[in-house]
């Protein structure tokens, strides 16, 4: 099993890959791509300050070798990205066959490119390869792969502790999401997120659900009725990760 790693001629194959589409191939070009893989299939979960680092897998398919090879992320139209990612390290590909390789790049999206929050949502890997006998072949449109925002939920509050039974207890948070205009983490109303409760050797089970209040605050009240812990869960959007869980709060109820 031979393996590869594009040195020195992948500038050009990398700056062919993220300014420009290559002209249409002829049908019969030799190049063609599959069984694409990016981050393992997961959503890739962008913040406001470390870039978000991932893999792309894909295979070459070829006829003469395989000179370069080069895979770019990105969001908007192939011919009008409004956002990319960048190379942080040049592609690896190792033989499958004596016409198949089987490459894999890590690649990187920096929170400080993105100017605009609309770029959330679904992004596409574009592929590019080159052989010995000088075809080259470009693909956009391929795999398409969630971008999200990151959120955070701030530890719960519950209170008072301890409590007596029968009595209100008035529990707060706040929701926050990475807002790539301002590159901080910013909350805003009318986001719906659940409050959770889990009884004393039980399990969490959603009370209700409460909207978000100016700035992403979190407040609501209930009746205590026995302790356990309180915390909020963030289902999430479209354009937002989702699953995002608050520390709970432990109340004992006297």
């Amino acid at each position: 099993m031979r393996i590869r790693s594009f040195v020195g001629a992948l500038c050009g194959a990398l700056a062919l890959s993220a300014l420009a589409v290559p002209a249409a191939q002829a049908e019969e070009n030799p190049l063609t791509f599959s069984s694409v893989a990016i981050n393992s299939g997961q959503p890739l979960v962008v913040g406001t300050g470390t870039p978000k680092q991932f893999r792309v897998h894909y295979n070459v398919h070829h006829t003469h070798e395989l000179y370069t090879s080069a895979a770019t992320l990105y969001a908007g139209g192939l011919d009008t990205r409004s956002a990319q990612s960048r190379p942080v390290s040049e592609p690896t590909c190792r033989d499958l066959s004596d016409t198949v390789a089987r490459c894999v790049q890590t690649l990187a999206i920096d929170p400080k490119s993105l100017v605009d929050n609309g770029v959330a949502g679904t992004w596409h890997v574009y592929l590019q390869a080159t052989d010995a006998d000088h075809n080259v072949a470009g693909k956009g449109g391929l795999y398409p792969t969630k971008v999200l925002r990151a959120s955070t939920l701030a530890h719960t509050d519950a209170a008072p502790e301890p409590v007596a039974k029968g009595r209100t207890l008035t529990i707060t948070g706040k929701l926050a999401h990475a807002d790539w205009t301002t590159h901080t983490y910013t909350g805003q109303a009318g986001r719906p997120v659940a409050l959770q409760f889990r009884p004393d050797g039980g399990s969490y089970a959603t009370v209700k659900t409460v909207d978000t209040g100016s700035g992403g605050a979190l407040k609501t009240t209930v009746t205590a009725e026995t302790s356990g812990a309180w915390r909020w869960y963030y289902a999430g959007d479209s354009a937002t990760v989702n699953g995002v869980v608050a520390v709970g709060d432990a109340v004992l109820v006297e």
